[in-house]
């Protein structure tokens, strides 16, 4: 993940307080301000009164030379709001920060006093999982953060490389009375610059020229407070936001371009690679040799050489500035055993020449990251790096190394729908988009005999997870701690109720890619029938998906995020008890709903009672124009659920 990125996404997520020396209110405007905003906000804990961002990009001799300055004023609107109080302030080898400034304005007798932050202390910013992060940040606490005090804070990022202008997103999650984006740069720089997801045309621009000066400002005023909700995507996939960047710059030499267009950052991207894997290290051969000879066909030895690095080298994200774009030979990676993902992406790339098979270094943006190539020619639409083999009959393999439970002939989830970025040579690339993986891959299934012991319904079980379901199930099934390993085949395969009781489970083919995880199990749940008089009632809907799972359409913004799609197929065979008939059986159930569906079927067969179901999702990412369509869905299957067996004695 690009340093850069991960910093912005940061300051998103702790933009919650503060603003610049400069921003300062008079005494006879200050309980006005409070006011205004608290008849604005009556709900709020607090507000930004302003939060702006200054862009300076400036020609240097033959180089440009970019800082931002970063401005955020906080006023708080209630008393508890103690939660704001602790700040940080992020920055990487690409993002350096400087002249950090805080206080707290604490109204008192009618006027603010001052008081200064002078405690600032710098933090490494490694992660969980991060081998080396060169990112960091400074943490400091605020004083007196109470209702009426205003928190305010202004510093520097000096950009090492104006390829890495992140843009600007206008809300967070507090409202603003204002928030601005302004570009200050010369008329010797040519700008691309678009503001999206502003639908309410909420964000206003102006150009101006003063000389050679040209300034770009968007600014929104009074924008609601941006509300977390359930299987958001990233933010930038719905709020408005500016994306710009540097296209060209004149110079006394002539033009020099810098993201003009997709060949500007794939020729810089290619000088990461193009001097890779010179020298091959006995013990890279020897292992690509003993896969070669194992191999029938140059498909199953790129298929093999996918799994070698997949059981072999561990992934652990290394970030240290260049280092953060270059990946390591292969036979570096290959003697340690250990890479992120440019280097494990590098090293199946690397091995394959070695087995005289051509693939080729591939960039790539997870879903985290809502742009394309073709629209946004910049670091912003990558955050990863894998390697794609392309077969003689045309078809793409992307092959993703850190994804370690996923078969070959799968792209990882996080990257379905994806532009890929494949570097063929030195002058030539493809941007090719990753597909999206039908349902019809991804099939859950789930089939169980059971039948009613004194005052509870037991049974045995057969579940299988193929395509992501098995990936997915792969991470949480493969752990050394048997108790976690427990706990989640309850959840896969518990049954309608919190007094589902696990008594015994095997597991078959998980660490086999190519075959489906099989888990065999037997169940009891108990007070799961009633018995009124002659009859029993038996709800045989016993995993209810997405029951009564309705989006509030008025209330939510954001669209709705699935991992993957899939088929959910279920299979019931209850045995009828002894001495008791069928009086009813529900009515067969069919929905085929363009993201989600359902089909119910009853029968009685020989003494028993057989429930088929097949439940499938149908999206990745759903947008609010669907939401209705997903809510008529949810209607008709929450309905189904409801519909019990009646028994009576004969």
């Amino acid at each position: 993940m690009h340093a850069t990125y991960k910093i912005y996404m940061k300051k998103i997520l702790f933009c919650l307080i503060l603003l610049p020396g400069s921003f300062l209110v008079s005494k006879a405007q200050s309980s006005d301000v409070w006011q205004q905003f608290k008849d604005k906000f009556p709900d709020e804990p607090a507000v930004f009164v302003e939060r702006s961002e200054v862009l300076n990009i400036i020609p240097t001799g033959d180089s440009l030379r970019a800082y931002l300055d970063v401005t955020e004023d906080v006023l708080h609107l209630k008393e508890q709001t103690d939660m704001f109080s602790g700040k940080r302030v992020y920055g990487s080898h690409f993002n350096q920060v400087a002249n950090i400034k805080a206080k707290t304005l604490v109204w008192d007798k009618n006027r603010y006093k001052e008081m200064n932050v002078s405690n600032f202390k710098k933090n490494s910013d490694r992660s969980a999982g991060i081998f080396y992060d060169d990112s960091y940040y400074y943490s400091f606490d605020f004083p007196s953060v109470a209702s009426r005090n205003r928190t305010q804070l202004e510093y520097r990022e000096n950009l090492k490389d104006v390829r890495f202008i992140p843009g600007y997103v206008f809300t967070s999650y507090l409202p603003h009375g204002k928030s601005s984006y302004t570009i200050k740069t010369t008329k010797d720089v040519e700008l691309m610059y678009q503001v999206l997801h502003d639908d309410k045309k909420q964000i206003e621009f102006k150009k101006t020229e003063k000389g050679n000066i040209v300034t770009y400002e968007w600014t929104g005023q009074f924008l609601p407070a941006l509300k977390t909700e359930e299987s958001s995507p990233s933010i930038r996939y719905f709020v408005p936001h500016v994306v710009c960047y540097v296209k060209s710059y004149k110079t006394k030499k002539g033009q020099v371009n810098v993201l003009s267009n997709l060949n500007d950052l794939y020729h810089w991207y290619y000088t990461f690679v193009e001097k890779l894997n010179t020298e091959n290290s006995p013990e890279l051969v020897a292992a690509v040799e003993k896969i070669k000879t194992e191999s029938k066909s140059e498909l199953e030895t790129v298929k093999k050489v996918y799994y070698w690095v997949q059981d072999n080298i561990q992934y652990i994200a290394f970030e240290q500035g260049m280092r953060g774009l270059i990946p390591h030979n292969g036979s570096y990676v290959c003697e340690k055993r250990y890479g992120d993902c440019k280097d494990m992406a590098n090293l199946i790339v690397n091995m394959l020449q070695i087995a005289g098979i051509k693939a080729y270094h591939t960039w790539i943006g997870t879903r985290d990251l809502p742009y394309r190539y073709s629209e946004v020619p910049t670091p912003l639409v990558d955050n990863h790096m894998i390697a794609t083999y392309i077969s003689k009959d045309g078809q793409y393999y992307f092959l993703d190394g850190t994804s370690d439970h996923t078969a070959f002939g799968y792209p990882s989830s996080m990257i379905q729908g994806k532009e890929a970025l494949i570097g063929l040579d030195a002058n030539r690339y493809e941007v090719k988009e990753v597909p999206v993986i039908a349902k019809e891959k991804n099939v859950m299934t789930d089939s169980m005999q059971v039948k009613l012991e004194g005052n509870q319904l037991s049974g045995t079980g057969s579940s299988t997870l193929s395509g992501y379901p098995k990936v997915f199930g792969g991470y949480e099934l493969d752990r050394s701690e048997q108790d976690d390993v427990k706990r989640y085949v309850t959840k896969l395969v518990g049954k309608g109720s919190n007094k589902f009781f696990l008594d015994k489970y095997t597991l078959t083919s998980l660490e086999d890619r190519d075959r489906a995880t099989r888990i065999d199990y037997s169940f009891r749940l108990a007070d799961y029938f009633q018995k009124l008089g002659d009859e029993l009632y038996i709800n045989l809907n016993l995993n209810k998906d997405y029951y009564n799972d309705f989006i509030n359409i008025a209330s939510r913004k954001s669209p709705r995020e699935s991992e993957y799609k899939y088929v959910k197929y279920e299979v019931i065979e209850m045995t009828i008890p002894e001495g008791y008939i069928v009086e009813y059986l529900p009515p067969n159930v069919k929905n085929d709903g363009a993201v989600l569906g359902c089909d119910i079927t009853y029968e009685q067969v020989r003494g028993k009672i057989i429930v088929s179901k097949k439940f499938y999702l149908d999206y990745i990412l759903l947008a609010p124009d669907q939401f209705a369509r997903w809510n008529e869905s949810i209607k008709q299957i929450s309905e189904s659920y409801k519909e019990s067996i009646i028994l009576k004695k004969k």
